[in-house]
């Protein structure tokens, strides 16, 4: 029975890799990944193609919007998190803290909050590859997945191993069920079946947000199109300023033509003859106009201010900057959050896959993974915030307990104390030293 169920799940993933949504899907994802990482040209020429009798006149330019505003929206790691090991041992920090250290995972979580912005949901998956552990990050444009009652409830993982041939009769597939691993060939052919040493599908999703609709968690097509337009209009503006930027030779009321003059000639013109340059009026201005309304627009549609993607130094009121640190600020807590819980579900993706291959050596059952957030908050003005907690703490309404949670809003209130009384300890310790 279980077997039978394996299978079914594993021919729906083959039948959705194969499916031509799924195809558009991975399309989509892979031109996000090229806007991002500045392969855009090619973009360009398919659409001055459409648009235009002879494209190879104009030049394409662009300007990477995508990963500027991708960048100031994935703010959850402005520092690498603080990781702590709770109702463990001290090997198990240890362990973590190696791996953290080899798989590089404070740039990898980085990297997960940036592509999770713009491509809507990744995978990351630990595996146990050359005698150690690592993390991969696996992107749309290579997976198919088969989720049960909802979207998080991930039952088949399938990632698509694309040749450097191009081949299509040599791509193969990785499928990953809780119970077994299946390599298939093009044909969606059994190559390979073992049984899953770990006994849960390896993958963490981390989402942009909560998955309601779609394991995809479709959206952010707004900053794609504005990128195009706004590619479309630089390219216009180069063939606007190349054509129509320098002036055009005349000549009235000479018969036949007249060859290349240059400085210093003469011409023998006959009576009322008239010889000079003509410029045309481009619409340059109106151009520049079209690109500023552009840029701003795709900085407030996606919650940062105007400024934030313009060369002015002045372009909002000081109230319309702190209404929009307000909503970055909130939309930063809410990543938090999520990215606390994708945190824990890898730390326990890790933990299954490194005890498997470390039978002498694991990681205890009872350990719990506890992160800690960098505060990215902004202090205005740091001597009017002090003063503040010095008026209340003389009313006796606050406690330095109070203040270091303010600080660091990740901290339980034992925490706090605890780090207080660290804190006061050095003090006393540096203060009696000098």
């Amino acid at each position: 029975m279980i077997e039978s169920q394996a299978g079914e799940l594993v021919r729906s993933a083959f039948q959705a890799a194969t499916r031509m949504s799924n195809i558009e899907r991975k399309r989509n994802a892979a031109k996000r990944l090229d806007y991002y990482h500045d392969f855009q040209n090619e973009y360009i020429r398919e659409q001055l193609q459409k648009h235009f009798s002879k494209p190879q006149n104009m030049s394409p330019c662009f300007i990477n919007l995508t990963r500027k505003v991708i960048n100031r929206l994935a703010m959850v790691y402005v520092e690498d998190a603080r990781r702590i090991v709770e109702h463990g041992t001290e090997r198990d920090q240890e362990i973590l803290g190696n791996i953290e250290r080899t798989t590089w995972l404070g740039a990898k979580w980085k990297l997960t909050n940036r592509y999770s912005k713009l491509l809507g949901m990744v995978l990351l998956r630990p595996v146990w590859r050359n005698n150690h552990i690592d993390v991969d990050l696996l992107t749309p444009d290579i997976l198919d997945v088969v989720t049960g009652d909802s979207p998080e409830d991930i039952q088949t993982v399938l990632v698509t191993h694309y040749p450097s041939s191009g081949r299509n009769d040599e791509t193969t597939y990785s499928v990953w069920t809780a119970d077994q691993f299946q390599r298939l060939n093009y044909r969606g052919h059994v190559m390979e079946n073992i049984p899953n040493p770990y006994r849960v599908i390896p993958f963490v999703p981390c989402w942009s947000r909560v998955p309601t609709d779609s394991v995809w968690c479709p959206g952010g097509d707004d900053l794609i199109t504005i990128q195009e337009s706004f590619n479309e209009k630089l390219t216009d503006l180069l063939y606007i300023l190349r054509m129509q930027g320098f002036g055009l030779g005349y000549v009235k009321g000479m018969r036949g033509e007249l060859g290349t003059v240059d400085p210093g000639s003469f011409v023998n013109l006959p009576e009322g003859g008239e010889v000079g340059f003509a410029k045309a009026t481009a619409p340059i201005s109106d151009t520049l106009a079209a690109l500023d309304y552009l840029l701003k627009q795709a900085a407030v549609s996606n919650g940062l201010s105007a400024s934030s993607l313009s060369t002015e130094t002045r372009e909002e009121s000081g109230i319309a900057r702190i209404v929009s640190n307000q909503e970055l600020e909130e939309l930063r807590r809410d990543d938090c959050e999520l990215f606390r819980s994708y945190e824990r579900r890898l730390f326990e993706k890790i933990r299954a896959v490194w005890n498997h291959h470390n039978p002498g050596r694991k990681i205890s059952d009872k350990a719990e993974l506890v992160v800690d957030f960098h505060d990215g908050k902004q202090v205005t003005d740091p001597s009017q915030q002090s003063e503040m907690w010095d008026r209340l703490l003389a009313l006796g309404v606050l406690s330095p307990v109070d203040i270091l949670m303010e600080r660091n809003p990740d901290l339980t209130r034992d925490e706090a104390k605890a780090r207080l009384v660290e804190i006061q300890d050095e003090i006393r310790e540096f203060s009696g030293a000098v």
